[in-house]
This record gives structure tokens, sequence and C-alpha cells, in this order.
């Protein structure tokens, strides 16, 4: 059987394998450094800049409101976010599972 009817047996979907999940930084390359340094985040109380979010705030996630637990900074005006349960998140119709979560950001 050929793939979406391509008519090659051996055609992949863009160069993915579609049995292999897919994570965050298979599209964001960059995102195990974290968000730059005046990134806005939308949290339950409005928009705020990543630098000034502490644990407990609630943050609106792609997949819904996320408690935030910790904040890494992995590099120089970086915050790496994380989450109380991992993140989901939809990219072109595909689930992208993400171990640390990744805020809405405006």
């Amino acid at each position: 059987m050929t793939y979406k009817g391509s008519g090659h047996d051996h055609e992949q979907d863009g160069g993915r394998n579609p049995s292999r999940p897919l994570h965050v930084r298979d599209i964001l390359p960059n995102h195990d450094k974290g968000l730059p340094l005046g990134t806005k985040v939308m949290t339950a109380d409005g928009i705020l800049p990543v630098e000034f979010l502490e644990p407990g705030d609630r943050v609106i996630t792609r997949a819904g409101m996320r408690t935030l637990l910790g904040i890494d900074t992995p590099a120089p005006k970086r915050f790496k976010l994380t989450f109380e349960r991992e993140e989901i998140i939809y990219a072109d119709g595909l689930m992208v599972m993400s171990e640390t979560g990744v805020p809405f950001a405006a």
C-alpha cells in the first residue's frame, strides 16, 4: 500500500517517521535553552514578562492552565519553566509531548 496515495511505497511524511513520537525540541530546537528575557507569558493574573514569574504562578499554556513548579536559568537571560505535569502541544495536526512544558508566549 502506498503512503497517502502517492504511488511511492517508501515515501514518508516530510521525512518524519509517523510512528515516532514528536517532542517540542523537534519543532523548536532552542526550546531546551529556555525563553528569552522579556518574553510575554499569559498567566491567570494577566500577561507578564517571563522574568517576573514565580513558582506557584498559574500559567495559561496551549494545553490549559498549569501551575508553575520552578524556573531554571540554563543560560544568561534565558528562563526554563517547569510545570506539575507533562505538556501536550498540537502543531500542524501532530501531538507533541514536552517534558518541561511550553507556555503560551505572546
